[in-house]
């Protein structure tokens, strides 16, 4: 890009400032003639695009586009003038946001680099990104430019993409999630295709394949958003359930199970689903007593009204052959035969090429992040209707086990997982964070691709991370002595349990405090808050505070800080300014608002934002150290739905655990209050627990229920709140405070076995907690949350600490 102010960038803090940020932008934003010596050298020509001409709202596809090196100097894909395509807008003259912005991008104007490290003089290559269809029906069109960054706009690389938007498309690259209904003539009388009313995007099912023995029965829960404008209902009229199906027909199913009523295998979950929110429906599936290898077909329906679209699944089935079976099987059954029919259904070519990396290396500060994005080519001869990462280690000149596990993980070992379908021949993408570890030195985290549950040859990455400078460890005050703790034993039967409230008293116990969260330092010094659930409340001071004005329904309010006047300015809905900060205040105290101006995707699930926050949202400057941060006030409770620590579908008790931890955690901090004081806020939302919001609570029901199910609870050493660290996995055992961060002793963080983590890898501080020893002794052990926290924070009890 040869121009690099944005729209939204802001220009100064006081006036001599903008002054001299309006001289600096005006020498960016008028390019420099090109000279004859430029053009000569960067120039290209295209030889060919590939794209796709039509797409269903929401889908997304891919792009391929040829281009020659027709200039006389060797391109790069990095250094000062790497080569990359970027969106332009040829009105403005300018690089521009495009309106077939993916995920899968650069950013939303750069969709790739240069696929390939260096392209001589003479030489083709292809460059290939995903592009996503916008949400609304019509034709878009839009320019793209190969760019010689900082030197030239190449005039001969030009290309444009049309496309027409509209529903009931069908491409070869359409997403599993996304997959639409056949044409209207196959379907049956009684229940139309369905249209914009009745439409649905599949979020998350519990498997990609799923190997059920003979006569056995298995639940799988499908979690679906409902992307119409109807109201999805569990009773009544139009009611929905999920249908096994052949294209629009029902279909008698080889996994039909006493619970189905006919050909419906389930009715919704919840009483009642509104448009985008996310229902759920648990199938119960038999096997038969046919071994082989199946693709059982399911879609929802408003009953007598609609299929839904975008509603379609395909489940992977195996029912293996088994002794007893081969023993008592027909005259002329042949086992090998089966055998090897499904394996050759199930264990296909899977192999790739990686086309695409947005960083070839990553150098950063202790315990930053930055986002990636990969792009690997399906060159085996079976599609991927899952790919994911998975952290295959990371190792460091020190030889010290470190973790690069970023908040937004689906769980230690994998930070990205998509759900769709990637044919033969096409590029399926991958974006993700990595976290720096905390100490400065050179490290390597290595990454496999996995598709459909299985490791994919030629998916392997290795990406050098060097750290430059320490991040910063809080030292923890020293807790009162405590007896030697007793050696572990295996966890005796989960029992009913019930705390009892701190001080021994229930009526003395205090309400539910408030948390302050850090969302984010700003870098223009504003937010935009949109009223979407309840009418807001600009407040001045405090949420306590006089009510300057309220913002109604699905209108909008502009909260920002100018650093020269030193004050607060509301505008937009009202017109405001104080020397006080304001708070945007939900009307009735809890209902979430939209901060329309911030952008945090989940890497996982295409289209969806994290920018949806409960109660209150405060601009606040924080003079100590000189940012503006946005800070989101909630209860406590409220904050623990909406972290994003362990994955909704993870076994219950190890979920509760977990969450007790958190709590600890952040109770911790609300009685001290000293962390992040200079940011005016208890916690922020990335380092200390990842928190997401109201995005992650709408996903997540069970973690919704594990918090409520331990309401008030925290971790207690002799009658006093203890700190309680949790990681990732343990290679057999924990370790002592004092082994990893010196001082103590802490009697309660010592080193512990952790039996199911035994001959793997230390991810991780490795104090207190391992997750996934954790999670095992629910899954295996049949553990309680208490038993499991008494086993890592020995000498521990839990305790109620408010109403």
């Amino acid at each position: 890009m040869v121009t690099y102010v944005r729209p939204s960038s802001r220009l100064g803090r006081s006036r001599a400032g903008l002054v001299a940020c309006l001289l600096l932008i005006v020498s960016l934003i008028v390019p420099p003639l090109p000279r004859a010596s430029a053009a000569a050298a960067y120039d290209a020509s295209i030889i060919a695009v590939s794209a796709p001409r039509q797409l269903a709202p929401g889908q997304m596809s891919a792009v391929s586009v040829t281009v020659k090196n027709i200039g006389t100097a060797t391109w790069s894909n990095s250094g000062k003038n790497y080569v990359s395509i970027y969106s332009y807008d040829w009105n403005r003259r300018t690089e521009a946001n495009s309106v077939l912005a993916s995920p899968g991008w650069e950013n939303a104007m750069r969709p790739a680099r240069l696929p390939v490290s260096s392209l001589a003089p003479g030489q083709t290559a292809t460059f290939t990104f995903p592009l996503k269809a916008p949400a609304t029906p019509g034709t878009y069109s839009s320019d793209f430019l190969l760019v010689a960054e900082a030197l030239r706009r190449m005039g001969n690389g030009r290309f444009t993409l049309r496309l027409d938007v509209k529903h009931g498309v069908v491409t070869p690259a359409a997403s599993l999630a996304a997959a639409p209904a056949p044409p209207p003539a196959e379907a049956p009388p009684d229940i139309a295709t369905g249209s914009t009313k009745w439409r649905a995007e599949l979020v998350s099912m519990s498997g990609s394949e799923w190997q059920i023995g003979m006569e056995e029965n298995i639940f799988v829960t499908l979690s679906f958003k409902n992307a119409g404008t109807e109201t999805w209902k569990k009773d009544g009229p139009s009611y929905v359930s999920i249908y096994s199906v052949n294209g629009n027909k029902e279909r008698e199913s080889a996994f039909r199970d006493k619970s189905w009523n006919g050909n419906q295998a389930a009715r919704l979950v919840e009483t009642e689903v509104k448009p985008g929110q996310i229902g759920h429906v648990k199938v119960e599936l038999r096997a038969p007593r046919s071994p082989g290898a199946y693709r059982e077909e399911f879609m929802l329906a408003a009953e007598d009204t609609a299929w839904i679209s975008g509603a379609r699944v395909v489940l992977p089935i195996v029912v293996p052959v088994t002794s007893e079976f081969i023993a008592t099987a027909p005259p002329g059954f042949n086992a090998s035969e089966v055998l090897s029919q499904s394996a050759a259904n199930r264990n296909g070519i899977y192999t790739a090429t990686l086309l695409l990396r947005s960083a070839h290396e990553v150098s950063l500060p202790g315990n930053e992040r930055q986002q990636i994005t990969v792009g690997f080519k399906n060159t085996g001869n079976v599609p991927w209707n899952m790919r994911a990462l998975k952290l295959a280690g990371v190792t460091s000149a020190s030889n010290v086990a470190v973790s690069t596990r970023d908040g937004s993980w689906r769980d230690a070992t994998t930070p990205v997982q998509v759900l769709g379908v990637t044919n033969p021949g096409e590029i399926g993408f991958l974006t993700f964070f990595i976290k720096a570890p905390p100490k400065r030195g050179t490290y390597t985290a290595s990454f496999r691709l996995q598709a459909d549950d299985r490791t994919v040859e030629g998916g392997l990455i290795d990406i050098p991370i060097t750290v430059t400078a320490d991040g910063v460890i809080e030292p923890e005050p020293k807790p009162a002595p405590a007896p030697t703790p007793s050696s572990p034993s295996t966890p005796p039967a989960p029992s009913i349990y019930t705390p009892q409230p701190l001080n021994g008293d229930e009526a003395s116990l205090p309400a539910e405090p408030m948390i302050r969260v850090g969302i984010f330092a700003t870098t223009d010094d504003k937010m935009v808050v949109t009223a979407k659930f309840a009418p807001l409340e600009i407040r001045s001071g405090g949420p306590n505070g006089a009510v300057v004005c309220v913002v109604p329904l699905q209108r909008s309010v502009t909260v920002s800080y100018d650093r020269g006047a030193k004050l607060y300015r509301v505008s937009g809905e009202c017109t405001a300014q104080s020397s006080a900060w304001y708070v945007v205040h939900a009307q009735d105290s809890l209902s979430p608002m939209e901060m329309s101006d911030f952008s945090r995707p989940v890497a996982w699930l295409p289209g969806a934002n994290d920018n949806t926050f409960r109660a209150n949202l405060e601009l606040r400057y924080a003079s100590a150290v000189d940012q503006v941060w946005v800070i989101n006030e909630l209860p406590v409770e409220w904050y623990l739905k909406g972290i994003a620590e362990t994955s909704n579908v993870s076994p219950p008790q190890y979920q509760r655990a977990l969450l007790t931890a958190a709590r600890t955690y952040a109770m911790y901090h609300v009685q001290r209050q000293t962390k992040h004081a200079a940011r005016h806020y208890t916690v922020d939302a990335t380092y200390d627990q990842v928190y997401r919001g109201y995005g992650a609570e709408a996903r997540s029901p069970n973690i919704v229920a594990a918090v409520e199910a331990t309401r008030g609870q925290i971790v207690t050493y002799d009658g006093k709140l203890a700190l309680t660290p949790y990681f990732s996995r343990s290679d057999g055992r924990t370790r002592d405070w004092t082994e990893v961060w010196g001082g103590g002793p802490y009697p309660w963080l010592v080193s512990v076995p952790v039996p199911h983590d035994v001959g793997k890898t230390l991810w991780g501080h490795g104090v207190g907690l391992s997750a996934t020893g954790a999670l095992q002794m629910d899954a295996k052990d049949g553990a309680s949350y208490q038993q499991i926290l008494s086993h890592f924070y020995r000498g521990t009890e839990l305790r109620r600490v408010y109403k």
